[in-house]
């Protein structure tokens, strides 16, 4: 509840607690003019109005920051949806289609093992800047294999395949010193760094991927998932 209502304010919680803020400020402004023209007692209400308002105005603030902190700490964005398809029980192979949320199409993957593997690069922000609505930004790397227990895949090969998008083509132009540069002057960036999430392969298995503030998660999106995650103790 807090996080749906936190996501709603946008940016009623700066301006809200602002308004009532000059308001009150208007009030004890004039209610002290007002008792400095005789007038004491509609002062003295004027000031004292104004006082509460500045008041309440401050602690509606705090109650609004709180609410805007926890929205931000718990955003999630979906980035994919996974589809897993069995091909060879025997060889542990599996037809697994990737389709992006972003709109950049779809990939088909042929993965052999017992898990899937979905990793990218992510940029976090600083967290006054994801207080105001900057969110963690990817980019998807590869898809690849996993085998349940380590001693199986010693001597496996590695099944993967390249999910990345294409580069900016005026970034992709640019120096890597200057993308280096650009990127260290960015006050508003906390860091850089590797995320990858892991689920079973089971034939007509179904998973979400989201991306949050720490990086990428997932989770089951049908009963053949779910069955999948339980049986293998997830």
């Amino acid at each position: 509840m807090l996080e749906s209502l936190g996501a709603s304010l946008g940016w009623a919680w700066i301006a809200a607690p602002l308004a009532a803020l000059a308001s009150g400020v208007f009030l004890t402004f004039r209610g002290v003019r007002s008792m400095g023209r005789g007038r004491v007692v509609a002062g003295g209400r004027g000031v004292a109005t104004g006082l509460t308002a500045m008041g309440v105005a401050c602690i509606a603030a705090l109650v609004a920051l709180n609410m805007q902190s926890y929205s931000r700490l718990t955003w999630e964005e979906p980035v994919a949806e996974v589809r897993v398809k069995q091909t060879d029980a025997a060889q542990k192979l599996y037809d697994v289609t990737l389709v992006r949320a972003d709109g950049a199409g779809e990939t088909h993957c042929l993965l052999q093992g017992d898990e899937w593997i979905l990793g990218g690069r992510v940029q976090k922000w600083k967290p006054w800047a994801n207080t105001i609505g900057m969110n963690a930004t990817y980019d998807l790397d590869q898809m690849a294999n996993k085998y349940a227990d380590a001693m199986e895949a010693n001597g496996k090969p590695i099944t993967a395949c390249d999910v990345s998008r294409p580069p900016n083509p005026i970034l992709a132009k640019a120096p890597d010193s200057f993308r280096t540069w650009l990127s260290s002057i960015s006050l508003a960036e906390d860091r850089r760094f590797g995320s990858a999430n892991y689920m079973p392969l089971a034939d007509g298995a179904a998973y979400e991927v989201v991306i949050t503030q720490s990086g990428f998660n997932a989770e089951a999106a049908n009963d053949a998932a779910r069955a999948a995650m339980a049986a293998r103790s997830f």
